[in-house]
């Protein structure tokens, strides 16, 4: 091979290798900004973040464009670089399973808001989308966003996961009784925990405030098998019998403890002090209740328990694949598992 040829393969890599560089990773995000849903997606090349996010009731794009620093912390401005609206500054909150906390604030700096927002487990390669929609009863002041597949032409399955989704946020709404109260608010989020063509995994968030001393929170999931057209059960999952429930408990009692452990120690550095440490476990395994809902993500399975209100933190967790694959049916609609 002649030494212009070699030159010139040469120069296909090193292009090659600076546009792969350079690839754009898009982050979808969700969670509520001033009191309302909104969905955000993050684009990064390098320290460079550009994107936009939307209110579920508007879905407006607004631009977002800033820089992510070595520590992971993000500030953008939203609008235009000569006309900008706002500006976020936001930063990793994975001690309290947060993977944005955001700070929302006019351009000068006032009128400051608070945004927590939680990444999406989006898969989706084709035109297929999974979007927003938003149900308002004024009477009730309830609100609800919930996802819905859209394309220019839907699965069966697809389709019928957007009606048992809407069907099962109406009827949460309808329940939500108001007679006889003076003060209420009820609003549904959600969380896309995985999906892609074949299936899909989402969490909702219901919050409901009666004017008690404390709200209500509760989360309960949709796990649906687009590709087979049905909803799924935890017999799809594993295997049958029950023994993946003596490894979801070994687990979801050491892990309860490690984030107790992990949440006392950023305490205790946001508050300037040192840890305590506990006389004893905050969890062991035979006291946890009853398992209420389950999902699945990129991860493991999540599972959720009924904690009162001091423990609601410790409602959702996520057991890893490697930690049941010896329990999972090999024909298991859930991602691979490595």
């Amino acid at each position: 091979m002649s030494a212009r040829r070699i030159l010139q393969a040469w120069l296909v890599v090193a292009v090659y290798l600076l546009l792969a560089c350079d690839v754009e990773a898009q982050t979808v995000y969700r969670g509520s900004l001033g009191g309302k849903h909104i969905e955000m997606r993050l684009n990064t090349s390098g320290n460079k973040v550009t994107g936009t996010y939307f209110y579920d009731q508007f879905k407006q794009d607004i631009k977002l464009e800033g820089t992510v620093d070595a520590k992971g912390q993000l500030a953008f401005v939203e609008g235009s670089a000569k006309r900008p609206t706002g500006k976020f500054v936001c930063k990793s909150e994975k001690d309290y399973e947060v993977d944005l906390e955001c700070e929302w604030s006019r351009p000068d700096g006032s009128k400051k808001l608070t945004a927590f927002l939680y990444e999406q487990g989006i898969r989706l390669k084709s035109e297929v989308k999974l979007v927003p929609k938003l149900l308002i009863d004024r009477k009730k002041k309830a609100e609800a966003s919930y996802p819905q597949f859209v394309a220019t032409t839907l699965t069966p399955g697809m389709l019928s996961f957007n009606r048992l989704v809407e069907e099962r946020v109406q009827k949460a709404m309808k329940e939500f009784d108001t007679e006889g109260l003076s003060t209420f608010t009820f609003e549904i989020n959600y969380n896309v925990l995985f999906a892609d063509e074949e299936k899909a995994s989402i969490e909702f968030n219901e919050y409901s405030d009666e004017g008690a001393a404390h709200p209500n929170t509760q989360l309960w999931t949709v796990n649906y098998n687009l590709k087979g057209d049905k909803e799924l059960t935890l017999e799809d999952i594993f295997k049958p019998g029950d023994k993946q429930n003596a490894a979801i408990a070994e687990f979801v009692a050491k892990d309860i403890n490690r984030r107790a452990e992990q949440m006392e120690i950023a305490d205790a550095r946001r508050d300037n002090r040192q840890p305590e440490k506990r006389a004893e476990a905050l969890m062991d395994a035979d006291q946890l209740p009853e398992m209420e809902s389950w999902a699945f993500t990129p991860k493991g399975v999540a599972v959720y328990f009924g904690f009162p209100h001091v423990m609601a933190v410790f409602t959702r967790t996520i057991v890893p694949y490697e930690v049941l694959a010896s329990h999972i049916r090999p024909d298991a609609v859930v991602p691979p598992v490595k």
